[in-house]
Protein backbone atom coordinates (compact mmCIF):
# COMPACT_ATOMS: atom_id res chain seq x y z
CA UNK A 1 0.00 0.00 0.00
CA UNK A 2 2.51 2.29 0.96
CA UNK A 3 4.19 1.76 -2.61
CA UNK A 4 1.30 2.82 -3.95
CA UNK A 5 1.19 6.13 -2.10
CA UNK A 6 4.51 7.08 -2.52
CA UNK A 7 3.90 5.96 -6.31
CA UNK A 8 0.59 8.32 -6.04
CA UNK A 9 2.92 11.14 -4.79
CA UNK A 10 4.95 11.42 -7.64
CA UNK A 11 2.19 11.52 -10.12
CA UNK A 12 0.58 14.22 -7.81
CA UNK A 13 3.61 16.14 -7.77
CA UNK A 14 2.86 17.46 -11.33
CA UNK A 15 -0.38 18.43 -10.89
CA UNK A 16 -0.98 22.11 -11.05
CA UNK A 17 -3.84 22.76 -8.48
CA UNK A 18 -4.01 21.68 -4.76
CA UNK A 19 -7.08 22.46 -2.62
CA UNK A 20 -5.69 22.31 1.03
CA UNK A 21 -8.71 21.76 3.34
CA UNK A 22 -7.05 23.11 6.52
CA UNK A 23 -9.58 21.49 9.13
CA UNK A 24 -7.92 23.84 12.11
CA UNK A 25 -6.41 20.81 13.61
CA UNK A 26 -2.33 20.36 14.30
CA UNK A 27 -2.12 17.85 11.53
CA UNK A 28 -3.53 19.52 8.95
CA UNK A 29 -1.59 22.82 9.76
CA UNK A 30 1.54 20.76 10.36
CA UNK A 31 0.61 19.30 6.56
CA UNK A 32 -0.19 22.55 5.07
CA UNK A 33 3.09 24.45 6.43
CA UNK A 34 5.22 21.41 5.02
CA UNK A 35 3.28 21.75 1.77
CA UNK A 36 4.12 25.41 1.75
CA UNK A 37 7.70 24.95 2.55
CA UNK A 38 8.48 22.35 0.03
CA UNK A 39 5.66 22.19 -2.45
CA UNK A 40 4.89 25.62 -3.61
CA UNK A 41 7.01 25.97 -6.78
CA UNK A 42 5.17 22.52 -7.70
CA UNK A 43 1.75 23.26 -7.01
CA UNK A 44 -1.14 26.32 -7.42
CA UNK A 45 -2.29 25.93 -3.83
CA UNK A 46 -5.76 26.89 -2.77
CA UNK A 47 -6.21 26.93 1.29
CA UNK A 48 -9.62 27.09 3.25
CA UNK A 49 -11.04 26.45 6.29
CA UNK A 50 -14.66 25.72 6.80
CA UNK A 51 -16.19 26.94 10.18
CA UNK A 52 -19.63 25.48 11.61
CA UNK A 53 -20.14 27.82 13.93
CA UNK A 54 -19.28 25.20 16.76
CA UNK A 55 -15.83 25.49 16.18
CA UNK A 56 -13.68 24.81 19.49
CA UNK A 57 -12.58 29.43 19.99
CA UNK A 58 -9.29 27.48 20.35
CA UNK A 59 -9.56 25.99 16.91
CA UNK A 60 -10.54 29.66 15.23
CA UNK A 61 -7.44 31.49 17.08
CA UNK A 62 -4.78 28.45 16.05
CA UNK A 63 -6.13 29.00 12.20
CA UNK A 64 -6.26 32.58 12.82
CA UNK A 65 -2.28 32.02 14.23
CA UNK A 66 -1.79 29.98 11.47
CA UNK A 67 -2.42 32.51 8.93
CA UNK A 68 -0.65 35.37 10.33
CA UNK A 69 2.37 33.82 11.40
CA UNK A 70 2.86 32.20 8.18
CA UNK A 71 1.60 35.00 5.96
CA UNK A 72 -0.75 32.10 4.24
CA UNK A 73 -4.13 33.30 2.45
CA UNK A 74 -6.62 31.13 4.12
CA UNK A 75 -10.04 31.76 2.91
CA UNK A 76 -12.58 31.30 5.88
CA UNK A 77 -15.83 29.74 4.51
CA UNK A 78 -19.45 29.25 6.03
CA UNK A 79 -22.42 27.47 4.56
CA UNK A 80 -24.98 29.32 3.50
CA UNK A 81 -28.42 27.19 3.23
CA UNK A 82 -31.00 27.99 0.72
CA UNK A 83 -34.63 27.40 2.63
CA UNK A 84 -37.63 26.23 -0.31
CA UNK A 85 -35.66 25.94 -3.10
CA UNK A 86 -33.84 22.61 -5.02
CA UNK A 87 -30.79 24.23 -4.19
CA UNK A 88 -27.55 22.86 -2.69
CA UNK A 89 -25.20 24.20 -0.23
CA UNK A 90 -23.36 27.24 -1.37
CA UNK A 91 -20.70 29.34 0.73
CA UNK A 92 -19.86 32.89 1.92
CA UNK A 93 -16.79 33.96 2.90
CA UNK A 94 -16.07 35.13 6.21
CA UNK A 95 -12.84 36.21 8.40
CA UNK A 96 -11.55 35.21 12.02
CA UNK A 97 -13.56 38.04 13.52
CA UNK A 98 -16.54 37.49 11.67
CA UNK A 99 -16.92 34.23 11.62
CA UNK A 100 -19.83 32.39 13.57
CA UNK A 101 -19.47 31.78 16.86
CA UNK A 102 -23.21 30.89 17.64
CA UNK A 103 -23.90 28.53 15.71
CA UNK A 104 -25.79 29.80 12.95
CA UNK A 105 -24.49 27.87 9.81
CA UNK A 106 -25.24 24.29 11.99
CA UNK A 107 -28.56 25.90 12.64
CA UNK A 108 -29.39 26.84 9.31
CA UNK A 109 -28.25 23.13 8.11
CA UNK A 110 -30.29 21.49 10.82
CA UNK A 111 -33.40 23.47 9.92
CA UNK A 112 -33.34 22.15 5.96
CA UNK A 113 -31.71 18.66 6.83
CA UNK A 114 -32.60 17.29 9.80
CA UNK A 115 -30.12 16.60 12.89
CA UNK A 116 -27.29 14.82 11.86
CA UNK A 117 -26.20 11.29 13.61
CA UNK A 118 -24.41 7.89 12.42
CA UNK A 119 -27.91 7.45 10.30
CA UNK A 120 -27.88 10.84 8.77
CA UNK A 121 -24.31 11.65 8.71
CA UNK A 122 -24.77 15.29 6.72
CA UNK A 123 -23.38 17.49 8.58
CA UNK A 124 -20.13 16.95 7.10
CA UNK A 125 -21.42 17.05 3.76
CA UNK A 126 -22.89 20.42 4.09
CA UNK A 127 -21.04 22.47 6.60
CA UNK A 128 -17.93 21.42 5.18
CA UNK A 129 -17.53 20.03 1.52
CA UNK A 130 -20.13 21.72 0.05
CA UNK A 131 -19.31 25.53 1.02
CA UNK A 132 -15.48 24.51 0.31
CA UNK A 133 -16.40 23.64 -3.23
CA UNK A 134 -18.61 26.21 -3.56
CA UNK A 135 -16.00 28.48 -3.11
CA UNK A 136 -13.50 26.90 -5.04
CA UNK A 137 -15.85 26.80 -7.53
CA UNK A 138 -15.99 30.37 -6.87
CA UNK A 139 -12.62 30.78 -7.57
CA UNK A 140 -12.65 29.25 -11.07
CA UNK A 141 -11.23 25.56 -9.85
CA UNK A 142 -14.15 23.34 -11.45
CA UNK A 143 -15.02 19.87 -9.72
CA UNK A 144 -12.26 17.77 -11.67
CA UNK A 145 -9.32 20.07 -12.10
CA UNK A 146 -7.57 19.94 -8.98
CA UNK A 147 -6.60 17.36 -6.38
CA UNK A 148 -7.68 18.16 -2.50
CA UNK A 149 -4.95 17.48 0.15
CA UNK A 150 -6.11 15.66 3.38
CA UNK A 151 -4.67 15.86 6.71
CA UNK A 152 -4.22 11.83 7.31
CA UNK A 153 -1.07 10.50 8.87
CA UNK A 154 1.39 7.62 7.88
CA UNK A 155 0.08 6.14 11.32
CA UNK A 156 -3.69 5.96 9.98
CA UNK A 157 -3.19 4.14 6.79
CA UNK A 158 -6.98 2.86 7.94
CA UNK A 159 -8.64 5.87 7.35
CA UNK A 160 -7.28 6.13 3.54
CA UNK A 161 -9.83 5.64 0.84
CA UNK A 162 -8.81 2.75 -1.48
CA UNK A 163 -10.20 5.34 -4.55
CA UNK A 164 -8.21 8.14 -3.10
CA UNK A 165 -6.32 8.37 -7.04
CA UNK A 166 -9.61 8.01 -8.77
CA UNK A 167 -11.09 10.71 -6.09
CA UNK A 168 -7.71 12.35 -6.84
CA UNK A 169 -7.34 12.67 -3.39
CA UNK A 170 -3.74 13.36 -2.00
CA UNK A 171 -2.29 12.09 1.56
CA UNK A 172 0.44 14.36 1.72
CA UNK A 173 1.78 12.57 5.25
CA UNK A 174 1.71 9.32 3.66
CA UNK A 175 3.08 9.63 0.16
CA UNK A 176 5.18 12.71 0.24
CA UNK A 177 6.59 12.85 3.92
CA UNK A 178 5.83 10.32 5.55
CA UNK A 179 4.85 11.52 9.37
CA UNK A 180 3.01 10.30 12.03
CA UNK A 181 1.60 11.95 15.53
CA UNK A 182 5.13 11.58 17.22
CA UNK A 183 6.67 13.46 14.34
CA UNK A 184 3.29 15.86 14.10
CA UNK A 185 3.81 16.80 17.91
CA UNK A 186 7.32 17.04 17.83
CA UNK A 187 7.70 19.58 15.10
CA UNK A 188 4.80 21.96 16.84
CA UNK A 189 6.89 21.53 20.12
CA UNK A 190 9.42 23.43 18.10
CA UNK A 191 7.22 25.94 16.65
CA UNK A 192 6.43 29.58 18.84
CA UNK A 193 2.71 28.70 19.11
CA UNK A 194 0.29 25.59 19.52
CA UNK A 195 -3.11 24.53 19.26
CA UNK A 196 -3.86 24.47 22.99
CA UNK A 197 -6.44 21.55 22.98
CA UNK A 198 -6.78 18.91 24.78
CA UNK A 199 -7.59 15.14 23.54
CA UNK A 200 -10.97 15.21 24.11
CA UNK A 201 -11.98 18.44 23.20
CA UNK A 202 -11.31 18.42 19.15
CA UNK A 203 -12.31 20.64 16.80
CA UNK A 204 -15.51 20.67 17.11
CA UNK A 205 -16.70 21.42 21.17
CA UNK A 206 -19.11 18.75 21.69
CA UNK A 207 -19.55 16.62 18.24
CA UNK A 208 -21.26 13.77 17.70
CA UNK A 209 -18.75 11.63 16.55
CA UNK A 210 -17.02 11.92 19.75
CA UNK A 211 -16.62 8.86 22.18
CA UNK A 212 -19.00 8.49 25.52
CA UNK A 213 -15.89 8.75 27.40
CA UNK A 214 -15.09 12.30 25.81
CA UNK A 215 -18.26 13.49 25.98
CA UNK A 216 -19.17 12.87 29.59
CA UNK A 217 -15.56 14.49 30.27
CA UNK A 218 -16.77 17.52 28.60
CA UNK A 219 -20.25 17.21 30.53
CA UNK A 220 -17.54 18.01 33.72
CA UNK A 221 -15.66 20.68 32.22
CA UNK A 222 -18.16 22.66 29.66
CA UNK A 223 -21.80 21.29 30.38
CA UNK A 224 -22.70 24.79 28.75
CA UNK A 225 -20.93 23.56 25.04
CA UNK A 226 -24.19 21.34 24.96
CA UNK A 227 -26.72 23.76 25.35
CA UNK A 228 -26.78 24.22 21.15
CA UNK A 229 -27.39 20.87 20.36
CA UNK A 230 -29.79 20.66 23.31
CA UNK A 231 -31.54 22.95 21.66
CA UNK A 232 -31.62 21.60 18.01
CA UNK A 233 -33.14 18.53 19.68
CA UNK A 234 -36.10 20.09 21.25
CA UNK A 235 -36.69 22.42 18.16
CA UNK A 236 -35.50 20.63 15.04
CA UNK A 237 -36.02 16.73 16.11
CA UNK A 238 -39.10 16.39 13.82
CA UNK A 239 -37.37 17.53 10.76
CA UNK A 240 -36.48 15.03 7.99
CA UNK A 241 -36.89 10.71 7.92
CA UNK A 242 -36.83 8.83 10.89
CA UNK A 243 -35.54 5.72 11.19
CA UNK A 244 -37.85 3.03 11.81
CA UNK A 245 -39.19 3.27 15.57
CA UNK A 246 -37.55 6.47 16.13
CA UNK A 247 -40.04 9.19 17.74
CA UNK A 248 -37.34 12.19 16.90
CA UNK A 249 -34.03 12.30 16.22
CA UNK A 250 -31.25 13.15 18.29
CA UNK A 251 -27.16 13.31 18.09
CA UNK A 252 -25.46 10.65 19.39
CA UNK A 253 -24.25 7.18 19.39
CA UNK A 254 -27.10 4.61 20.98
CA UNK A 255 -29.89 6.99 19.75
CA UNK A 256 -29.62 8.97 22.83
CA UNK A 257 -30.41 12.43 23.17
CA UNK A 258 -27.87 15.29 25.20
CA UNK A 259 -30.38 15.14 28.18
CA UNK A 260 -29.63 10.99 27.89
CA UNK A 261 -26.20 11.91 28.03
CA UNK A 262 -26.32 14.15 31.33
CA UNK A 263 -28.59 11.11 33.15
CA UNK A 264 -26.29 8.23 32.13
CA UNK A 265 -22.99 10.84 33.33
CA UNK A 266 -24.96 11.08 36.84
CA UNK A 267 -24.97 7.32 37.01
CA UNK A 268 -21.30 7.17 36.77
CA UNK A 269 -18.84 7.57 39.67
CA UNK A 270 -15.53 7.03 38.17
CA UNK A 271 -14.45 7.96 34.68
CA UNK A 272 -11.58 6.08 32.64
CA UNK A 273 -9.06 8.73 30.93
CA UNK A 274 -9.24 9.56 27.15
CA UNK A 275 -7.19 6.56 25.89
CA UNK A 276 -4.54 7.07 23.24
CA UNK A 277 -6.80 5.93 20.74
CA UNK A 278 -8.81 8.56 21.01
CA UNK A 279 -6.54 10.89 20.60
CA UNK A 280 -6.10 12.92 17.92
CA UNK A 281 -8.14 15.82 15.64
CA UNK A 282 -10.78 13.89 14.30
CA UNK A 283 -13.47 15.40 15.25
CA UNK A 284 -15.01 17.51 12.36
CA UNK A 285 -12.37 17.76 10.40
CA UNK A 286 -10.73 17.18 7.32
CA UNK A 287 -10.26 13.47 7.86
CA UNK A 288 -13.96 13.32 8.45
CA UNK A 289 -14.81 14.78 5.05
CA UNK A 290 -13.47 11.57 3.52
CA UNK A 291 -13.84 8.76 6.16
CA UNK A 292 -14.50 9.34 9.54
CA UNK A 293 -13.80 6.47 11.55
CA UNK A 294 -16.64 6.23 14.32
CA UNK A 295 -15.53 3.01 16.43
CA UNK A 296 -13.26 5.39 19.51
CA UNK A 297 -15.75 3.68 22.55
CA UNK A 298 -14.12 0.01 21.35
CA UNK A 299 -11.06 0.87 24.32
CA UNK A 300 -13.56 1.28 26.79
CA UNK A 301 -15.75 -0.96 25.93
CA UNK A 302 -15.40 -3.24 29.58
CA UNK A 303 -15.88 -0.26 31.73
CA UNK A 304 -18.98 0.92 28.77
CA UNK A 305 -20.45 -1.99 29.51
CA UNK A 306 -20.23 -1.97 33.34
CA UNK A 307 -22.38 0.91 33.80
CA UNK A 308 -24.69 0.12 31.42
CA UNK A 309 -23.42 1.70 28.15
CA UNK A 310 -21.92 -0.82 26.14
CA UNK A 311 -24.73 -0.77 23.37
Amino acid sequence: MEAVFLETGREESRMRKLFVSFSGGKSSGYMMKRLIDAYSSEYEMKFVFANTGQEHEETLAFVHACETAWNVPIAWVEAVVHHGARKGTTHKVVTYESASRDGHPFEETIRKYGIPNMLYPHCTRELKLRPMVSYLASQGWKTGDYWTAIGIRNDELKRVRKDAAAAKILYPMVSLFPSDKIDVNDWWDDQPFNLDLKPHQGNCSWCWKKSLTKHFHLIDESPQIFDFPRRMEREYGLVGPRASGEPYRVFFRGERSVDDLFAYRKNVSVLPPVSRDEDGDAGCSESCEVNMEIGADEENRPWLESVGLGS
